[in-house]
C-alpha cells in the first residue's frame, strides 16, 4: 500500500465541536451579564442643581416676600420674577408688576418688603 506524502490531520469529533460552541456561547454570555451588572451597579446621577422648591422659600424668606401682598398695608420694594428661561430672579417691584400686567416677560411670583440688612441700613 503507498504511502501517502502527507497525512491529513483527522477531523475533530461532533462532541468536539459541540463543546467548543458551548463554551463561546458561555464565554460571550458571561461577557454580557458581567457588562450589564456593572451597568446596573453604577450610582444614579446626582440632580442638576438646587431644589426648585426649596430655592423659591429660601428666597421668600430673605427678602420678606407674599405671594397674596401685605395686610397691614406695607409697600412692597422688590419682587420674586421667574424667567422665560425658568430662573428666578429679586427684581424691583416696577419691574415685576410689569410681567404681571404683561407688559415685559416674566411670571411674577411674589412681591416682597426687602432684605431685614437693607431695611437696617
Amino acid at each position: 500500500m503507498p504511502v501517502p506524502d502527507r497525512l491529513a490531520a483527522p477531523a475533530p469529533s461532533r462532541a468536539v465541536l459541540r463543546g467548543l460552541r458551548l463554551f463561546r456561547w458561555g464565554a460571550l454570555a458571561t461577557v454580557v451579564s458581567v457588562a450589564l451588572g456593572v451597568h446596573g451597579q453604577a450610582e444614579p446621577a446626582s440632580p442638576a442643581g438646587p431644589d426648585p422648591v426649596a430655592q423659591v422659600a429660601d428666597l421668600m424668606a430673605d427678602h420678606r416676600c407674599s405671594t397674596t401682598g401685605f395686610l397691614d398695608g406695607s409697600l412692597p420694594s422688590a419682587a420674586l420674577l421667574r424667567t422665560s428661561r425658568g430662573q428666578l430672579r429679586v427684581v424691583s417691584f416696577a419691574r415685576g408688576w410689569a410681567a404681571h400686567e404683561g407688559v415685559r416677560p416674566g411670571t411674577l411670583v411674589a412681591v416682597c418688603l426687602g432684605t431685614r440688612a437693607a431695611e437696617d441700613a
